[in-house]
């Protein structure tokens, strides 16, 4: 039986996921170095929760990329990887800043120690020397590793903030690798990921899926015609994102419904609702 939406091989060539483990290992401990970077040179509490969120979407960025270009079209594997490097940043982010504490000179002024100099003797025995790393995160726990209001954070609610950044950096980039690349179409035929293309003009808003499903699933494009002939959509409207590949004679297409509303703030908030998400359709039909 054909299949009406599209649905991965789940290959994941052993070439392309040595080289996105390799790279990506590499790039997860740079990214940490420039976050932990950002963090001693900006000491600005409330600004490095930005930098942590940060971290974490460029994690999942250049990892989203490596799996693009390794065409690693397997979900578990792409979880599974995705999952490995930040734990490699996480525990990288935690071998520098404990190294620079360590050779911190000074008391601490305002948001961060007076003085401190990179030194990659210690950065390299921490990251090879995880117990001592586990015993340095401990110590500075005890005495605190920044002031918030000229009160020093140290002991359980330094523990808790530091749970927070643990969950942004390791959690937030597996979960937006859900609905990473490995999810989009992949041409079997062509091996090559399918180009993407959006509809330039928007289309009339969908109030009936299953009557729209049901009508695509018997090639008859008549409702989607009509929906792009719509002229006047105002708040309520659709839009449509085409999966090709020259190699192959089908294409997927996903719709998206939108609808904008005025919140309290008097800001327009565009709500949107996944109508069909990669639903198979022959070649040039839109």
């Amino acid at each position: 039986m054909e299949e009406t939406y599209y649905k991965s091989s789940g290959k994941a060539p052993i070439g392309g996921v040595l080289f996105a483990i390799i790279a990506g290992v590499c790039a997860s401990v740079i990214l940490a170095i420039v976050y932990i970077a950002l963090q001693w040179f900006i000491p600005i509490v409330y600004f490095n929760f930005l930098i942590t969120f940060g971290l974490a979407y460029g994690l999942f960025y250049v990892l989203d990329v490596l799996l693009k270009i390794g065409k690693v079209r397997n979900k578990g594997i792409a979880l599974l990887f995705t999952f490995i490097c930040t734990l490699v940043a996480y525990y990288a982010q935690w071998c520098l800043f404990v190294s620079l504490m360590f050779n911190a000179e000074g008391t601490m002024g305002g948001d961060m120690w007076l003085k401190s100099s990179f030194n990659l003797d210690g950065f390299l025995y921490f990251l090879f020397h995880p117990m001592d790393m586990f015993s340095g995160i401990q110590e500075l726990n005890a005495v605190g590793t920044f002031s918030l209001k000229k009160s020093v954070v140290s002991g359980w609610p330094l523990w808790i903030l530091w749970g927070i950044e643990a969950a942004t950096i390791i959690v937030y980039p597996i979960v937006l690798a859900f609905s990473g690349k490995t999810t989009e179409p992949f041409s079997e035929r062509g091996n090559e990921w399918m180009r993407k293309r959006e509809l330039e003009k928007q289309i009339a808003y969908i109030a009936d899926k299953q009557a729209l499903e049901q009508n695509l699933g018997k090639k008859d494009f008549t409702d989607l015609q009509t929906y792009l002939e719509t002229d006047e959509l105002g708040a309520e409207f659709a839009t449509v994102t085409i999966y090709e590949s020259d190699a192959d004679n089908y294409q997927y297409i996903s719709v998206v419904n939108h609808r904008l509303e005025t919140n309290k703030k008097g800001d327009i908030v565009d709500k949107k609702t996944n109508v069909l998400q990669y639903f198979k359709i022959p070649e040039r039909s839109l």
